[in-house]
C-alpha cells in the first residue's frame, strides 16, 4: 500500500498594513503583510496545522521583512 503524505502550504492571507510606515525607506502606506499556513496533509487532504509563516513586503522598496524582524507596530496588527 502506498501513503501520500507531508506538509504543504494553504491558503494564503492577506492582511492589510497600508497605516504602517516601512522602516527601510520611511514610506507610508506601502506595507502589505502575508500569513501562510502550512498543513500537514493525508493523500493531499489536509490534517493539521504544522505552523504559519508570517511576512511583511514594502511596495516600495521591495524589502521583505519575516517575523524575527518584526516591529511592535507590525506584530500588533498580526494579532488582530
Amino acid at each position: 500500500m502506498i501513503l501520500f503524505f507531508g506538509i504543504r502550504p494553504g491558503k494564503t492571507i492577506n492582511i492589510d498594513l497600508k497605516q504602517l510606515k516601512c522602516p527601510h525607506c520611511n514610506q507610508n502606506d506601502t506595507l502589505n503583510g502575508e500569513s501562510t499556513p502550512n498543513f500537514f496533509h493525508l493523500f493531499w487532504i489536509p490534517i493539521f496545522r504544522v505552523s504559519t509563516t508570517h511576512a511583511v513586503h514594502c511596495n516600495h522598496c521591495k524589502k521583505i521583512y519575516y517575523k524575527e524582524e518584526f516591529t511592535k507596530e507590525m506584530k500588533a496588527a498580526f494579532e488582530r
